[in-house]
């Protein structure tokens, strides 16, 4: 009984303990690190350790509580007061001593929470100088309020999580293609499942804050940042040719286009186009319409061996997979080096085909702000949203907001009469909806 009595009285002298000074850390006291008018504090009837108190069932915990507050109060600790004729009775109120808090802090066995941000400052203090401006942005923030001794939403109980999420920003600009986050975990963090257990969680809410530019699922915003599940292929089909060392490959030749790997896009150089125009096309169903509707369509050539005919696309079809992940950007980025190169005879025409929904006007603007400088959306204006209205699919108020947003902005201009359109009517279309009525497309050379 007598251990059982020690182990009663060393939960209490915590639990007191930790409640004032979880009070102390909440003040602004704390904040200032200056000691205000009034101490921390709580009264009996109104906290936690109310139920043992008044507990009329086992008087020992009200015993262990009184003798825990009188050892407190001798050490100068804390102060109890009673109400009147109640002392040593029943407690009114317990102050925490602002010249006694380091000592409470030792007897609770807790480390300062001043101290727990120290080292929190000290282990993001790396990302101060980081290649990236939103990562910079984002240190900015926190560290002004974990100089402020506030704790800015970051778990100060977990320094060793937030030195695993500064190895992975600080690894991430060395990322020059797609790299699957195991491998990457295991280059980086020495375990191929860390990543995605105890770092993907907080690195997603830092992009979602703080990326420059808001992407639609959490796949896009991974891979923004050189991240993906699994190698992504960049699909293409049409007349182009492309040569990697000394071999050269006509994707013209084969009618359901290929797959390439992002290394492959890396090291290739297009060096001819035929098709009179490209197509983006941001859906896997619609890329594929599109590629068996104008392969239909075209011209068939003669293959020798085999005396067979072949459908050759009429245009040069690219699938984007909504916003374009790091290889199809690199292709793009090889498409327009072609169309810029001065021996470059033909410069076809680029567009862009997607949703006619928030999305989809942010993808086809992305596509033109960062890779395609003269790139024109297809079938994205208020003449098709009006045909294909009555496939649309209703939104609400949080979606208008968004909408309304990019109506406001002046960067949008080209698109405020579809958002407009969008904003009445309170339905957008999705590209699948348009079928293949919408295919082959019908574009000039």
């Amino acid at each position: 009984m007598a251990g059982t009595g020690r182990d009663l009285h060393a939960q209490y002298r915590y639990r007191i303990l930790s409640l004032l000074i979880s009070k102390y850390e909440g003040s602004r006291s704390f904040q200032t690190g200056t000691p205000g008018k009034q101490r921390p504090q709580f009264a009996m009837k109104k906290s936690p350790l109310a139920g043992d108190y008044f507990d009329e069932m086992d008087h020992r915990k009200r015993e262990a509580i009184h003798a825990v507050l009188a050892e407190l109060a001798a050490a100068g600790v804390v102060e109890v007061t009673w109400p009147r004729f109640q002392e040593g009775r029943q407690v009114e109120k317990v102050y925490l001593n602002f010249d006694a808090i380091p000592r409470a802090y030792e007897l609770a066995g807790l480390v300062p929470r001043a101290e727990r941000i120290y080292r929190l400052r000290q282990v993001l203090a790396p990302l101060a100088s980081h290649p990236w401006e939103w990562v910079r942005g984002w240190w900015a923030g926190v560290n002004a309020a974990l100089g402020e001794r506030k704790t800015a939403g970051l778990d100060l109980e977990d320094l060793d999580g937030y030195e695993e999420l500064v190895k992975v920003l600080l690894a991430l600009p060395e990322l020059e293609d797609s790299t699957p986050e195991r491998v990457f975990s295991q280059r980086v963090l020495g375990d191929s499942k860390a990543f995605e257990q105890r770092v993907k969680k907080r690195l997603l809410a830092i992009l979602k804050s703080y990326s420059p530019e808001e992407y639609e699922t959490d796949a896009e915003y991974l891979d923004s940042v050189g991240l993906t599940d699994n190698p992504k292929m960049v699909l293409v089909a049409g007349p182009f040719t492309f040569r990697v060392g000394g071999t050269a490959v006509d994707v013209g030749e084969l009618p359901g286009g290929v797959g390439l790997a992002a290394h492959t896009v890396r090291v290739m150089e297009i060096t001819a186009v035929t098709a009179p125009w490209v197509l983006l096309v941001e859906n896997l169903t619609s890329y594929y319409q599109v590629v068996q509707g104008v392969s239909e369509l075209a011209v068939p050539s003669r293959e020798r061996e085999g005396d067979r005919d072949l459908a050759i696309p009429a245009g040069l079809v690219v699938y984007t997979g909504g916003f374009p992940h790091r290889g199809v950007q690199l292709f793009l980025r090889r498409l327009q080096d072609y169309r810029e190169s001065p021996g470059t005879t033909a410069r076809p025409p680029v567009y862009h085909w997607g949703d006619l929904d928030y999305g989809g006007i942010r993808i086809c603007e992305y596509i033109h702000r960062n890779l395609i400088p003269d790139l024109q959306p297809y079938l994205m204006d208020v003449t098709t949203y009006t045909r294909y209205l009555p496939a649309g699919i209703p939104f609400g108020d949080e979606y208008a907001a968004r909408l309304r947003h990019l109506a406001e902005d002046p960067a949008y201009a080209p698109w405020h009469p579809l958002l407009q359109a969008m904003l009445e009517h309170r339905k957008w279309v999705e590209q699948e909806s348009m079928g293949p009525g919408a295919t082959p497309p019908v574009l000039p050379p």
